[in-house]
C-alpha cells in the first residue's frame, strides 16, 4: 500500500472506532488516543530497511506515548509538533540499534 497509505489507514480507522464509542469511552481517552496513535504512526512509516523490529518500532511508538503525554501542553499552537516528537523518540532507538549491531 505504501507508507502513506499505511499509515492513514489504520489511523482513519482508530479515528473512527474513538468517534464511535465516544460515548462509552473517558473523555481524556478520546481526546489523547487519536492524537497518540496517528503520532505513533509516524513512527511506523519507518521503513523495514532502517529499522526491520516491530519490537524496536513499538518502543519508539510507547516513548513517544510518554513525551507527548508530558509535554504536548507546552507546544499548543506550535505546527509539527506531532512529526517532530515523533522523529526525536526515534532517533535514540534506532541509534542503540546501530550501537548493538555494531559489537
Amino acid at each position: 500500500m505504501g507508507i502513506v497509505v499505511g499509515s492513514a489507514l489504520p489511523s482513519l480507522i482508530f479515528a473512527l472506532a474513538i468517534f464511535l464509542l465516544e460515548n462509552y469511552l473517558p473523555a481524556p481517552f478520546v481526546e489523547d488516543a487519536p492524537v497518540i496513535f496517528y503520532g505513533a504512526a509516524f513512527i511506523g512509516m519507518a521503513s523495514n530497511k532502517i529499522l526491520s523490529s516491530y519490537i524496536l518500532i513499538g518502543v519508539s511508538g510507547l516513548l513517544f506515548t510518554f513525551i507527548y503525554l508530558h509535554t504536548s501542553p507546552y507546544f499548543d499552537g506550535f505546527g509539527g509538533a506531532l512529526g517532530t516528537t515523533a522523529a526525536l523518540c526515534f532517533l535514540p532507538v534506532y541509534a542503540v540499534k546501530l550501537l548493538l549491531n555494531r559489537k
